[in-house]
């Protein structure tokens, strides 16, 4: 009886091992799992790290793109200066700034990241089909002040 008790809970417990390796095999990942992954993506960003407001960050939506085991999260935040990425030592004005990201994680993974659609966050810096045009040399005047009598 000892034996057919000791077999019983043998089988099961290769069977529940069987089952545990099998999902761990697959590499699913659930929606909250790749919510958690994409918040912390959002939280350890440059931008949200030098003046971030930790208060004002929020999932505002999650999308269902039509590829399995892929969410894009929208969270907002606002920052307490205009810009983006690390700016240490750049002038800034100190505007309240509200962004929008959209992070992408597919099988685990943030494949995409996009602040306000023009700052790609994985690459830290502008998407390449915004074109900042320099104002013409000829455009630019330089003003001197002359003081009299000459001190």
């Amino acid at each position: 009886m000892k034996m057919r008790k000791y077999a019983i809970f043998l089988l099961v417990a290769i069977v529940a091992a069987v089952m545990l390796a099998a999902s761990a095999c697959t590499g699913a990942v659930t929606e909250e799992q790749a919510r958690k992954t994409a918040e912390d993506y959002v939280k350890n960003s440059p931008t949200f790290v030098f003046d971030g407001i930790k208060d004002t960050l929020k999932l505002a939506e999650t999308l269902y793109p039509d590829v399995e085991n892929t969410w894009q999260f929208v969270f907002t935040f606002e920052s307490a200066h205009a810009g983006y990425g690390d700016r240490t030592g750049q002038m800034l004005a100190q505007v309240i700034t509200p962004h929008e990201t959209i992070i992408t994680v597919a099988n685990g993974n943030v494949t995409s990241a996009i602040m306000d659609g023009t700052w790609d966050m994985m690459k830290q810096s502008l998407i390449d089909d915004i074109e900042i045009d320099l104002a013409p040399i000829h455009e630019v005047s330089v003003l001197f002040l002359e003081s009299y009598p000459v001190q």
